[in-house]
């Protein structure tokens, strides 16, 4: 009988862990993009730190960078229509390793030493 208990409890134990863990998986990387209003949208959120996010919202026509944690809302700023978009990494230009020609130290030392 007493063995039953044990596996009851160690069982249930082990379920209630994995709801919590669940749940705070979920709260961490959601960022209620779900959204019924079509004046009030966010369009992007990321989370600096626990409880802190930094989102983009629209408004209409207009958008707003905005930051909240668990005190406190404020606005940041007010974003222009016209960013440039993020740049993705295959858009990025590719970095070349240059060869330093031998008499580099030469040219630095006589540089220094005329200053």
């Amino acid at each position: 009988m007493s063995t039953y208990l044990v596996n009851f409890i160690v069982y249930t134990t082990a379920m209630i862990g994995i709801i919590f863990l669940a749940v705070l998986v979920y709260k961490k990387f959601s960022c209620n993009s779900v959204s019924k209003s079509q004046f009030l949208n966010v369009e992007d959120c990321i989370s600096l730190a626990p409880r802190k996010n930094l989102y983009v919202v629209r408004a209409g026509n207009e958008r707003f960078l905005v930051a909240s944690d668990a005190e406190r809302t404020s606005l940041i700023s007010k974003l222009d229509g016209n960013e440039t978009p993020a740049v993705s990494v295959d858009e990025l230009p590719s970095i070349v390793n240059f060869q330093r020609p031998n008499g580099s130290k030469k040219v630095f030392k006589n540089i220094v030493n005329n200053l």
